[in-house]
């Protein structure tokens, strides 16, 4: 990677989102190191620390869990689900009328979806540009050979394109596509629940040849496919706390049960949801968890879309979004256990996209 490209990225506005705490005035700090104190000291404080009883606690998850409860379905989702029953039924409609196969509406908004999902997280490209990117790659490469094995060298971002000042955002680009087609064309064609390393997968497949794709972190290298081991912060929200690295691998287990339940548009109960409904909780519960040090949000989204697709659901592809919108009901749906705003976002936009199915090219 050109020296002109590692400083782009570093610039960005949206690199360090999810870090430090120097982003935080110093109310701020006070305020989270209170809600820290909230969340765990009422635990904590009855084991010595270090104690196998405090180590294991720390392992389990459960408090952080037990605060923030992700996996749990609450009264405003059945509030939700009664209210708008006729519309998501409606939705369901048009969905299950549609001429287009359901393996096939993923595969047919690779281009938007990996476009938009990396532009929320700041990358300039235009549409035009990331349609250009795909159809060299699937002129001059067979994708299949490209992601199996893990080693096979992606193809270099001038080949690509000629935005040689936009190198990294062509890597991101590219990598976006290739994950998408890793969605479709193999986890949704197994038929099969996914896995963890079916996610850490797609996480090594979005963050190759990226900076981030190993990272010295405070001394401790992060590396794409492995959990953060580091603390991490939300810049502009001091009140969101995501778990501490010990925490994630045993939230991530609870993460994948939760993502692989099954349900149905007619049945609501204490674990059963409506599938769009589901799609958000998905994507909320992820980007809590934040299990990886960066790429969660493009991890989440193509966990979200595959979710979407084995339920005859098109990605939603948020048109001229505004990224605080989104980062604000992703807030409201985690400290204030509120998924309303992000409910509304997300099936507003998918309801649209089948409505309107010149959103499905050809």
């Amino acid at each position: 990677m050109s020296r002109r490209a590692l400083v782009s990225i570093l610039r960005r506005p949206v690199f360090n989102n999810f870090r430090y705490l120097s982003c935080f005035s110093e109310a701020e700090r006070k305020e989270r190191n209170d809600f820290l104190k909230e969340i765990y000291t009422p635990y904590f404080s009855k084991f010595e620390k270090g104690s196998k009883e405090y180590l294991d606690l720390g392992r389990s998850g459960e408090v952080w869990e037990n605060y923030f409860r992700p996996f749990e379905l609450r009264a405003n989702d059945y509030d939700y689900y009664k209210k708008h029953h006729a519309f998501l039924e409606e939705i369901s409609i048009i969905k299950d009328t549609t001429e287009i196969p359901k393996e096939d509406l993923l595969k047919r908004m690779i281009v938007s979806f990996s476009h938009q999902s990396c532009a929320i997280e700041g990358n300039s490209l235009g549409s035009a540009e990331s349609q250009s990117i795909w159809e060299k790659i699937n002129q001059d490469y067979n994708i299949d050979d490209l992601l199996e094995p893990e080693e096979t060298q992606f193809p270099a971002p001038e080949s690509l394109s000629d935005k040689s000042e936009n190198e990294i955002e062509v890597i991101e680009i590219r990598n976006h596509l290739l994950a998408t087609y890793y969605l479709y064309n193999t986890l949704f064609k197994s038929k099969q629940e996914i896995n963890l390393d079916d996610i850490k997968k797609i996480h090594r497949i979005l963050l190759r040849d990226t900076p981030e794709e190993k990272f010295n972190v405070w001394g401790r290298i992060q590396k794409a496919g492995k959990y953060r081991t580091v603390s991490m912060q939300a810049r502009g929200y001091h009140l969101t706390v995501y778990p501490y690295g010990e925490e994630i691998p045993a939230l991530m287990e609870k993460f994948i049960q939760f993502y692989n339940k099954k349900d149905s548009c007619d049945t609501f109960d204490e674990h059963h949801i409506h599938p769009l409904m589901r799609s958000c909780r998905i994507l909320s519960a992820f980007l809590q968890i934040h299990p990886f040090y960066d790429g969660n949000g493009r991890v989440g989204r193509s966990l979200m879309a595959l979710y979407l697709s084995h339920a005859g659901y098109p990605p939603p592809v948020f048109q001229e979004l505004d990224r605080k919108v989104y980062a604000d009901a992703l807030f409201i749906a985690q400290k204030n256990k509120d998924p309303i705003p992000l409910y509304d976002l997300v099936i507003g936009t998918i309801y649209d996209i089948l409505a309107s199915q010149s959103w499905l090219p050809l």
